[in-house]
Parts: structure tokens; sequence; C-alpha cells
């Protein structure tokens, strides 16, 4: 999980900035909480974790109109989107150092609360508004 964690922090194709921010992560972590990292990581990860996406379809028939259908996810691209609504906030620039916003994301996923929650939550919300076109797909 560590690489995977590693390969989406990337920034400008350079590991060892990555491996740099997730190792001070993981060190901020021993020094301020007393529980295993491995599981307060895993719990986070499954509490972000989509089970359904929005698609767009186009119509061949009829011009400029787009339908969407919702769909279920496979588990390998379970993880990846998980990971990649984690870590979209984090590498954007801000005043906060990135491996402290790491941690208070980490921290925030793993109680179920934070903006991540929410995202998934308006996520599903939108899938099912648009269940009407579900026959796309099973679902």
């Amino acid at each position: 999980m560590n690489k995977k964690i590693i390969n989406q922090l990337l920034r400008n194709g350079k590991t060892t900035i990555s491996e740099k921010i997730w190792l001070r992560t993981l060190k901020v972590f021993y020094k301020s909480f007393v529980k295993n990292h491995k599981r307060v990581i895993n719990r986070a990860l499954i509490n972000i974790t989509p089970l359904l996406k929005v698609k767009q379809l186009k119509q061949k028939r009829k011009r400029s109109q787009l339908k969407e259908f919702p769909y279920i996810i496979k588990k390998q691209t379970r993880v990846s989107l998980a990971l990649k609504f984690f870590l979209d906030k984090t590498t954007n620039k801000s005043e906060i150092k990135t491996h402290q916003k790491l941690l208070t994301d980490l921290v925030a996923t793993a109680t179920k609360s934070g903006a991540n929650i929410t995202k998934r939550k308006s996520l599903y919300e939108y899938a099912f508004t648009k269940k009407k076109y579900f026959y796309y797909r099973w679902f």
C-alpha cells in the first residue's frame, strides 16, 4: 500500500520527494498518536472507497445530448480512485505543509468526518438521481 500512496503523491515525476513526504507523515503520526498507522490508513481508505461511478454516454442519433449513467466499479479501480480522492487535496499548493495536511486528512477520514466523506456522499446522491439510465449496464 505504501508504494501505491507514494506513486499517487508524485510531483514532477520525482519519487524521492513523494517518499520524503510519506515518511514525514508517518513520523508525525508516530509522535502524535499511539494507534497503529496501518489500521488508520486502511480504515481511512475503506471509508473513502466509492462503489459507484457516473459515466457519460453520447447518443449517435441525437446531437449534443449526453446521458449519464451510474455503474459499479471493480475492486482494483476502487482502491486507485480512493487514493485519488484522498490525495487530490493534499497535492494542491497551500500554506500548510503537505505532510501535515495528509495526516489531518487521514485522521479525519478514519473517523468518518471531513470533506472527502461528503464528496463520496454527494457522488452517491448524484448517481442515484441518474439511476433512470441504469439499463445500459447492470446496476
